[in-house]
């Protein structure tokens, strides 16, 4: 039951509720429940990744659990969560002794999660990493050096670090907001403004486990800064930047502002256009339209911006908006 609970929460957050009256701080108890290591309890506590009963928690020496406590959790994956090596193909678009950057296709997950075992990025990654003259300590790092993740049907690009000062220093960069994170989008409709900026809170909706809302009382600050890049009949393309960077973030935050990114099933973006060729691009598709395309941060002196094209499916849709409007 714990294992099971374990990679859940590992893979999409989830609640419960105590059956027990626990006498031990919370890091402690839900370390021991899960079977996983009190830093990595600690660490969704610096997170503000943890809430009892709606708020959130922020010492992990808490101890005032009672039966019926509702905790609701959300875990990054650590050095406990493995993954085999696989051989599966990677884009890898730059690569030197420190890192490595890779391009992410839509469809296929960052990491193992329930149901999900095999066939990830991060199994590949640890395939590479392991294959590598030098390997041995690459492959070994905390979730095989992966610094951040992107949800499955997002593509786009993701750093992974190659030894254990790499990952630390890009962890840290992450957690201050000192990493440049540029998405391109399709939304419906037309924005009101040119560029913008989004901050709300950000939890789990109460309604629908599965999907985050800024209507919470308690959260986490989201911001996001959105720029028009292209306008067509009934769809828009922005460039997004992320300040921070929350689970679903720049889906919660266009779908809060109305505009629902194409594609987006959980956040209301599923819609029919008028146009019956548009209709059919989407469902070849088959997934929300965004893409992680620029990544940038600064280290050990050394600046660096890594770019990725659009992929073909957001590709063959914005020429096909491009021709409608003549442009």
């Amino acid at each position: 039951m714990a294992d099971e609970l374990t990679r859940h929460i590992f893979s999409e957050g989830t609640s419960f509720s105590l059956i027990e009256d626990p006498c031990s701080r919370v890091d402690s108890y839900l370390a021991a429940l899960l079977g996983i290591s009190r830093s990595c309890i600690q660490k969704a506590i610096r997170n503000e990744d943890l809430t009892i009963d709606g708020k959130i928690i922020t010492k992990a020496s808490f101890n005032r659990l009672k039966r019926g406590t509702l905790i609701e959790l959300e875990l990054e994956p650590d050095e406990e969560l493995s993954a085999e090596p696989e051989d599966i193909p990677l884009d890898i678009i730059f690569e030197n002794d420190d890192f490595l950057i890779v391009n992410k296709p839509a469809g296929m997950l960052v990491h193992p999660g329930a149901g999900h075992p095999s066939s990830t990025l991060l199994n590949g990654i640890v395939f590479h990493l392991g294959a590598l003259a030098d390997g041995s300590e690459a492959a070994k790092q905390p979730r095989a050096g992966l610094v951040h993740r992107i949800d499955k049907e997002t593509s786009g690009i993701l750093v992974v670090a190659k030894n254990e000062k790499t990952m630390e220093l890009l962890s840290e960069k992450f957690s201050r907001h000192d990493i440049r994170r540029e998405y391109t989008c399709f939304v419906w409709g037309r924005m009101k403004n040119e560029r913008g900026t989004i901050e709300t809170l950000h939890g789990r909706d109460p309604r629908n486990r599965l999907r985050f809302s800024p209507n919470v009382e308690n959260g986490r600050r989201a911001v996001t800064h959105y720029e028009v890049v292209n306008e067509f009949p009934s769809v828009s393309e922005l460039r997004i930047t992320l300040e921070t960077g929350r689970t679903h973030q720049i889906r919660m935050h266009m779908s809060h502002l109305g505009h629902p990114i194409l594609n987006d099933e959980l956040y209301g973006g599923l819609r029919k256009a008028v146009d019956p060729k548009l209709n059919k691009l989407l469902t070849a598709s088959g997934r929300q339209l965004l893409h992680a395309g620029v990544l940038g941060f600064s280290l050990c002196g050394t600046d660096y911006t890594f770019s990725s094209p659009l992929p073909g499916d957001m590709q063959t849709i914005k020429n096909y908006l491009t021709n409608l409007t003549g442009e």
